[in-house]
């Protein structure tokens, strides 16, 4: 019966060591206990690389945890008598170190209130022993596209079970030998920060355009920099596609500080059998970043509304409207002379 407690103690130990965290059951009624040793784990979790990312960026975020756990002090409880239990206190005092020990470690994210989604479900961290640093954990995340710049808080949330206390019993001589372990569990939160970098963002507004089938026109547009930071030597540029073209897709808006607006206009050439209506036209724009570096914004979707030629023409694309126009016209200079004449005739 020893050897099959011992069997069933070492096959969870390969366990948990293997990635199969379970940790059984508290059931033991201890009854000799020489020794309590005082202490537990001491995790500390942190980020590695660069805690700074872009606006609407999707990366992993690489947390790592680590135990720094320590043993306060040990106490002796029940003395040893004769050399069977003197050979088991020894055994049980090199247990207690594994008070230490974290096993089973299990991380998760949250975001809170924060503007990021965490794509990632909890990860297992496995067991770690005082000093021991697990593998980074990638937790994929996505930085939202209206992030404000600024320092947000992260909570990790860590579950895992230490050996709270161990008792040993059977024959030290022969080596069967029972351990009995009480397993304390715990759920702990720690705080990660991460920097959502200052950067500039753009939005299109005042669209208009004078645009029609098979005739030259103009789509004009003013963007604003709703960012924290200055775009030096923008550009905007256009994506065109049928029935639209044009051979000048850019314009240059010059040093664009957070707030201000800077109107483009664009000249475009529109397909004699372009349908009239809203086409989506797909701007973006060119700049130099505080550090120098050459940036490209999010697409901007802006509607580039081709009209009607008839609408254009109104009366004089009609003939008989026009016809009419001019009967119309003719009369009333005809009633107003008439009018003139009898006028000039009564003063004589």
């Amino acid at each position: 019966m020893s050897r099959l407690i011992v069997m069933v103690f070492l096959i969870s130990i390969l366990l948990v060591q293997s990635g199969a965290e379970n940790i059984l059951p508290n059931i033991w009624t201890f009854t000799d206990d020489y020794f309590t040793a005082y202490g537990s784990p001491e995790m500390v979790v942190s980020i590695a690389g660069s805690p700074e990312y872009d606006k609407d960026e999707t990366t992993d975020l690489l947390v790592r945890v680590m135990n720094q756990g320590k043993i306060t002090g040990f106490e002796s409880e029940d003395k040893p008598i004769g050399a069977n239990e003197i050979a088991l206190s020894k055994i049980e005092q090199q247990q207690e170190y594994a008070i230490t020990t974290a096993v089973g470690v299990v991380a998760s994210i949250s975001a809170g209130d924060s503007p990021v989604d965490i794509k990632t479900p909890p990860q297992s961290a496995g067991t770690l022993v005082s000093g021991q640093v697990c593998q980074p954990l990638p937790f994929e995340i996505k930085i939202r596209d209206n992030a404000p710049a600024g320092k947000y808080t992260l909570e990790v949330n860590l579950t895992y079970q230490f050996q709270e206390d161990v008792q040993v019993d059977g024959n030290a001589s022969n080596n069967r030998i029972d351990y009995n372990m009480l397993y304390q569990h715990v759920n702990e939160t720690h705080e990660i920060y991460i920097i959502v970098k200052e950067q500039a963002d753009f939005e299109a507004t005042e669209i208009t355009s004078d645009l029609l089938p098979g005739k030259p026109g103009i789509l004009s547009m003013t963007f604003q920099n709703t960012g924290e930071e200055t775009a030096s030597m923008a550009t905007a540029r256009l994506r065109l596609s049928n029935p639209l073209s044009s051979t000048d897709y850019t314009a240059f808006l010059g040093d664009i500080q957070p707030g201000d607006q800077v109107q483009a206009r664009f000249n475009i050439d529109v397909d004699p059998d372009a349908i009239p209506k809203a086409y989506s036209v797909k701007a973006e724009i060119e700049y130099e970043d505080a550090k120098g570096q050459t940036r490209i914004s999010d697409i901007i979707y802006v509607p580039a509304q081709v009209g009607d030629q008839e609408e254009e023409k109104g009366i004089f694309g009609n003939p008989y409207l026009l016809g009419a126009g001019l009967i119309v016209i003719a009369a009333l200079i005809f009633f107003y002379l008439k009018r003139r004449e009898g006028g000039d005739g009564s003063e004589h």
